[in-house]
């Protein structure tokens, strides 16, 4: 069994965990504290984050990719994760700043360019798309309020 194959059966089993302990523990504690300013519940976005891990780690139990042969040393993929860290550090803090639309237009279009893309028309076209998208289903469908800036 390969490394990435035993990473998605411990994703797999920590998602069915989150989703039938956790996630569940959240209603009946908002049922018990008497809340009720949730539009779609508290378990909402959890539900919806167990399920897209549990539906990458079966994916990524059903595929066998092997690393690719570019990747080079393992302080290469070091450097890259670190950076990838410091990506996501700078995108926490760009959303308290600056808002959710242009943190995280700024975020894919990094990520983008650290992973050099191959087609950059379906890149700006993700790049600008998903954050609007997100951002109109989220405040206008679930009324789920999102970091926002004065200017926005």
């Amino acid at each position: 069994m390969t490394a990435n194959r035993m990473l998605a059966l411990v994703f797999v089993a920590a998602s069915i965990v989150f989703l039938t302990v956790m996630v569940p523990e959240l209603n009946q504690q908002q049922a018990s504290m008497g809340g009720g300013f949730y539009s779609v519940r508290p378990s909402a976005l959890p539900t919806f984050a167990g399920a897209m891990v549990l539906l990458f780690g079966v994916v990524m139990l059903f595929t066998d990719r092997p690393a690719p042969e570019e990747a080079g040393t393992f302080s290469a993929g070091i450097g890259l994760g670190l950076l990838q860290i410091g990506l996501f550090g700078a995108y926490a803090l760009g959303l308290s700043l600056i808002g959710f639309l242009p943190a995280s237009i700024l975020f894919l279009a990094a990520v983008f360019l650290m992973y050099r893309a191959e087609n950059w028309i379906v890149a700006i076209t993700l790049t600008l798309g998903i954050p609007i998208l997100v951002d109109a289903l989220l405040r206008k469908v679930f009324l789920v309020p999102l970091p926002g800036a004065s200017f926005f």
